[in-house]
């Protein structure tokens, strides 16, 4: 499997330790979870390879730690021919893959996912950010990886929480393209989950193959991301990733629906489907009345934005779009009157 014209080749295969070990002149970047958790099966490997424990968290990924990291491959010798390895969730996947991409104007970049929001979207497409004065990916670099290689035993032990950040942009996927992986996420089966992981990889490579730095069709990508990036820094990332992107979501459906251009029963039709899924469509009272008196600041700083706003929004499932508009004042209205709404 191919990333398009960017010459990523995805591998899902449980052999990734074959994989990495073949490689000779390379370091690690890796969350001390999966150190933590898989310490028996890891230690053959860290005997010999020299590494970069990182305590994964959205409040450790800014430049604080991006310098730490490149003192760590100064250390190393590390040179372009150098093979930077990634393994944890996104949050490790962003910062080690944006370090790979400054340090010496770029390294040769793996990435091995262990969350399923890493396998199905926060490593796929070559994006790489980390966070900067209180703004959610506010500073990064396109640079796809040589090669992705998803595992997914690693979800075996993946809390619940942490999977349903995975099936938030699964579904999110499924709404820009709905057919095959609908169905497949109807079943909310685990067994079905390298058929699911495919499908969506899939979804996604097909539209970020002919528009990688983001400024055509791979905006679409971003349904839900507006609203959700701005949960995530007010709450000062103590929503999730997937909670805040299932909120947002939901909200952009909403306001879909409010400026007519999805149907109320499609509406309607989203909202069961998260809550299927037991995701959040709601907040507390006190973060909708922060995001209320800050949100719009911080809706300034969308990467999307050029001179105008930029939202994703429905028509209907499978016919997501880009509502460009000069003055945003009536989205974030509407997105405080959604929030309000859903307010527990």
């Amino acid at each position: 499997m191919y990333t398009g014209s960017f010459n990523t080749k995805i591998v899902i295969t449980d052999n990734w330790l074959v994989e990495i070990s073949k490689i000779k002149n390379k370091v690690l970047i890796i969350d001390s979870n999966i150190r933590l958790h898989y310490n028996e099966m890891l230690t053959p490997l860290l005997i010999n390879t020299r590494f970069f424990e990182f305590n994964a968290s959205e409040s450790n990924k800014n430049l604080n730690e991006i310098t730490k990291i490149l003192d760590f491959f100064q250390t190393e010798n590390l040179n372009r021919s150098s093979y930077v390895i990634c393994i944890g969730g996104g949050i490790t996947t962003d910062i080690g893959a944006f370090t790979a991409s400054i340090y010496k104007r770029g390294c040769r970049l793996i990435l091995i996912p262990t969350t399923l929001l890493g396998m199905v979207d926060a490593s796929i497409g070559g994006k790489t950010a980390i966070n900067f004065n209180g703004i959610k990916n506010n500073i990064g670099t396109f640079y796809p990886a040589e090669k992705i290689i998803i595992n997914t035993g690693f979800l075996k032990s993946l809390p619940e929480k942490e999977m349903k950040n995975g099936w938030a942009e699964c579904l999110k996927a499924a709404l820009i393209k709905p057919l095959k992986l609908m169905t497949l996420l109807e079943s909310k089966s685990i067994k079905d989950i390298d058929a699911i992981v495919r499908e969506a990889i899939a979804i996604k490579e097909s539209i970020v193959r002919d528009d990688l730095q983001d400024k055509g069709n791979r905006r679409i990508l971003n349904l839900g991301h507006t609203f959700g990036h701005i949960i995530e820094s007010i709450s000062e990332y103590q929503i999730s990733h997937g909670e805040a992107i299932s909120v947002g979501i939901c909200a952009a459906a909403y306001i879909s629906m409010k400026m007519n251009f999805l149907a109320e029963l499609e509406y309607q039709q989203i909202m069961n489907l998260f809550d299927n899924f037991d995701l959040p469509v709601k907040l507390e009272q006190k973060l909708a009345d922060k995001i209320a008196l800050n949100g719009k600041r911080l809706l300034k700083h969308d990467k999307k934005k050029t001179e105008d706003y930029n939202f994703i929004f429905l028509r209907s499932v499978g016919d997501v779009f880009v509502y460009t508009i000069y003055e945003a004042d009536i989205i974030f209205n509407l997105f405080i009157d959604y929030l309000k709404q859903y307010i527990h």
